[in-house]
């Protein structure tokens, strides 16, 4: 067990940038020569980097085996600051390039279902009569592990989505609101003028659902078993808002939306909100940043905006 601290100053004083890139191109490739290459340096001299490296530290931060090198928890710990460092750096350079070029800087947001249709649109609208000359990149993702890690690696400034339970070391998790799931269907289907359904009645239609991966595609299926039936087996797979609305406006196929976006297309003549109760979320609305890594000023200005957002899109919830 290491005993001793390490000195901040003396590590800023004597690492060098091509050891922060080598760190990352080794954590990408899993092997000296590949990622030296990548660098456009020669192997001995990237091992020298490396070595220099963990001879400044005195810590082993990569273990050597046939399959090449894998970092260790000091390892993992340097690569990812070692993005960090990157991506502010990227973030400077996206900044100063907008100066030039009469714009003033970018802001990369993830999302997920929940959030990409209401939420997420209102939010960056607020922000952009604020920001008119900021530019904000909007990534919808399937999962909130794809989308975490992005922000981990520096691509992204934070995610908007449900609270995760396996949220990794780093991050942190800020709720705004919670919102139930809605079944959806077109607005003449055969179940739209029911005045009660139950989740059972509905396995054997077609379904259009997120990805199988995702916490509410197994939450719903297990509601599913729990009420006696198997899962539907006719489904397309999306988590594409407007793919899945179309998809529901078009066909006989059911659809669940978060409740917001249903009852807005509800209340356009869309679509219509079947009367069957659904699983409870995984949990409520909110977003996610690196703990580590500071906003920048414009990004600190969009949470703002989101968490207002928020309040005014929040209520209580009725039924799940």
């Amino acid at each position: 067990m290491v005993q001793r601290v390490l000195s901040d100053w003396y590590l800023r004083s004597r690492l060098k940038m091509r050891q922060v890139r080598l760190l990352v191109a080794l954590d990408e490739h899993r092997n000296m020569h590949r990622a030296a290459a990548s660098l456009a340096m020669t192997q001995p001299a990237a091992t020298r980097l490396l070595g220099d490296l963990e001879k400044l530290l005195g810590l082993r931060l990569f273990e050597r085996n046939a399959r090449g090198l894998t970092p260790n928890a000091y390892g993992e710990s340097m690569v990812r600051h070692a993005r960090m460092i990157l991506s502010a750096l990227d973030h400077s350079r996206d900044e100063l390039n907008a100066l030039l070029q009469g714009t003033a800087g970018k802001i990369g947001v993830g999302t997920l279902l929940v959030a990409a249709s209401v939420l997420v649109p209102r939010a960056v609208a607020r922000f952009k009569r604020r920001h008119p000359r900021h530019t904000v990149v909007i990534r919808e993702g399937s999962t909130t592990a794809a989308l975490s890690a992005a922000l981990q690696r520096g691509e992204l400034d934070l995610v908007v989505c449900r609270a995760w339970s396996e949220l990794p070391a780093g991050l942190r998790f800020e709720a705004f609101y919670a919102e139930p799931m809605r079944v959806v269907a077109r607005k003449g289907h055969p179940l739209a003028g029911r005045r009660k359904l139950k989740l059972a009645q509905l396995a054997a239609w077609p379904w259009v659902l997120p990805t199988d991966e995702t916490a509410y595609r197994k939450r719903l299926e297990a509601a599913f078993r729990r009420n006696g039936v198997e899962p539907p087996t006719s489904i397309v797979e999306s988590v594409s808002i407007l793919a899945n609305t179309m998809l529901v406006q078009e066909t006989d196929m059911l659809g669940v939306l978060p409740r917001d976006t249903a009852e807005r297309n509800a209340r356009d003549g869309r679509i219509r909100i079947l009367p069957v109760t659904l699983p409870a979320p995984s949990g409520p609305v909110g977003i996610i940043t690196a703990s580590g890594r500071p906003l920048p000023p414009a990004a600190v200005d969009l949470v703002q905006a989101l968490r207002e957002t928020a309040a005014e899109v929040s209520r209580p919830v009725s039924r799940s």
